[in-house]
């Protein structure tokens, strides 16, 4: 009988975690639309990543950014990725977690940001109880093409396949990705008078 019930639980809790993720991307999704800018793409696989991170910090009890990397991106597909954690705290209501995120401008300009076309969400729950969130919002890589797969031996040198930086460029400086906060999309590249590769 303690068995069932145990199950019961655990089941009702993914069922409400399910549908807070879905409401909080519904909310992010209205706010883009308002906002003039189109609706994200869900994407199973920044829900799996944001899920992933979401447990990480919920088993630590701590709010801790994913450490972005180049090889991050590319085993991932992606050009870009940015990142919104939240908690770990008692209220985990979508409303909450994003007017937590909307009420902050990085967090904000995260959710906005015109170059990303793909979202995921993820929720945890502590031991205690206390929610923890992740939002993260991606724009895919371009499809490698045969005339780019050429350079791979150059390629392997920076975060963005098909792109090659010349010799002179400093080795932090050719792996963009290593170097940035991970709710960067590529702004710091300005410094090689490059955006948004």
């Amino acid at each position: 009988m303690f068995r069932l019930i145990l199950l019961l639980l655990t089941l009702g809790s993914l069922s409400v975690r399910a549908d807070t993720c879905d409401d909080l991307f519904l909310l992010i999704n209205q706010e883009r639309v308002q906002a003039g800018l189109k609706p994200l793409t869900r994407s199973p696989k920044l829900d799996q990543l944001a899920s992933e991170w979401a447990e990480v910090m919920a088993s630590k009890n701590s709010q801790e950014h994913r450490p972005l990397s180049k090889a991050l991106l590319n085993e991932n597909g992606l050009k870009n990725l940015s990142e919104n954690i939240y908690g770990p705290v008692q209220n985990g209501s979508a409303r909450a977690i994003f007017q937590a995120w909307m009420g902050s401008s990085g967090h904000r300009g995260n959710l906005l940001r015109d170059s990303s076309t793909l979202g995921g969400v993820g929720i945890a729950i502590t031991k205690s109880g206390a929610v923890c969130a992740v939002f993260n919002g991606a724009m895919p890589a371009p499809p490698v093409t045969p005339a780019t797969s050429t350079n791979s031996a150059q390629d392997s040198d920076v975060a963005f396949p098909g792109i090659g930086l010349p010799d002179f460029v400093p080795k932090p400086m050719r792996d963009p990705a290593a170097a940035l906060p991970s709710n960067s999309d590529g702004r710091k590249l300005n410094q090689l008078g490059r955006t948004n590769l």
